[in-house]
């Protein structure tokens, strides 16, 4: 299976409870959000930010916009083995009140890369590796919106087209710009 029919998939199950939900949500404007949490498999700690637009479409509230995720681990030897995720957002709201829930997928660029240091005697040597692929990253948020601000959990699955693909748990906190 290919990352676009793991995209096309994953979207028709995200976007298929929010039309069929008979809550109404009519949110405008602007967000900006900051996450942070942890990888579970081959990376470990990360964390980014995202600028995204709501749309009120009478039915939900759509979200679109833009994404950047950075996960850092240690490995062995004193290298470093990193992952870069950047590209586009979108979600929609599927309740709003009290709790906030959310159903959202990215795709964009990856940018997997390991770095390995090899010590002989008194010489030092940094070995370094890119892979430049593109990600598909499905998930949910559930939260609290306190009036201009955003608090919760979010659930998300790094499906790389090279590379190690795993889920992640991030924080997030956020805030509204806007009606």
């Amino acid at each position: 299976m290919t990352v676009f029919h793991l995209i096309f998939r994953t979207s028709c199950l995200l976007w298929l409870p929010a039309f069929l939900a008979a809550e109404p949500v009519h949110a405008q404007g602007a967000e900006f959000g900051f996450h942070g949490g942890q990888a579970l498999d081959e990376y470990e700690r990360g964390g980014g930010g995202s600028v995204v637009v709501n749309l009120p479409t009478g039915i939900r509230t759509v979200h679109v916009g833009a994404r950047a995720t950075y996960h850092l681990t240690t490995t062995e030897g004193d290298g470093e083995k990193s992952l870069l995720l950047y590209g586009v957002d979108a979600g929609v709201t599927l309740v709003s009140s009290p709790i906030l829930v959310r159903a959202t997928m990215g795709v964009g660029r990856a940018q997997d890369s390991e770095e390995t240091v090899l010590m002989e005697g008194d010489t030092r040597t940094v070995i370094t590796r890119t892979t430049n692929t593109y990600y598909a990253h499905p998930g949910v948020m559930v939260g609290v919106s306190l009036g201009i601000v955003f608090v919760g959990l979010e659930g998300r699955y790094i499906s790389l087209d090279k590379g190690v693909s795993t889920s992640a748990v991030y924080a997030m906190v956020g805030f509204k710009v806007g009606r």
